[in-house]
């Protein structure tokens, strides 16, 4: 094998493998999927608020949360009431909903952070409304 050939194949090598590498790179980033949200709920004066937490700031800030009323045993976002809807806003050292009082009757309710994109859903425990 001539040096020429050798220095050739050499450069080949590098080049595949650079591209390896690149695709590696990109799976890993596509593998870590959308950052996970918690949301949290609580029940004051006869309305809801909360916080939604997230490693991602766009998972936090400007995040749709919704209020379900549960009509089951089980939280079933898809046949539950929705009695309300707020953008979680920076409050202090979190990120706060809040519905204010929306006139709830007796009932079972929970908070929901909707799916987008770069972020997963989060639904909050359940809590009695009060009266």
């Amino acid at each position: 094998m001539t040096r020429k050939t050798s220095f050739r194949r050499s450069i080949a090598v590098l080049g595949v493998s650079a591209l390896a590498l690149a695709g590696l790179g990109g799976s890993a980033a596509s593998a870590a999927g959308p950052a996970p949200t918690k949301v949290l709920i609580q029940a004051e004066s006869g309305g809801f608020f909360g916080f939604v937490k997230s490693p991602s700031l766009e998972c936090k800030s400007e995040r749709t949360v919704i209020l379900y009323k549960q009509l089951g045993a089980k939280q079933r976002p898809a046949t539950d009431q929705q009695v309300g809807m707020d953008l979680a806003q920076a409050n202090g050292d979190g990120y706060e909903w809040n519905m204010g009082n929306p006139g709830l009757h007796s009932g079972r309710y929970y908070a929901r952070a909707v799916r987008t994109p770069t972020c997963m859903p989060a639904n909050s425990v359940t809590l009695r409304a009060q009266q």
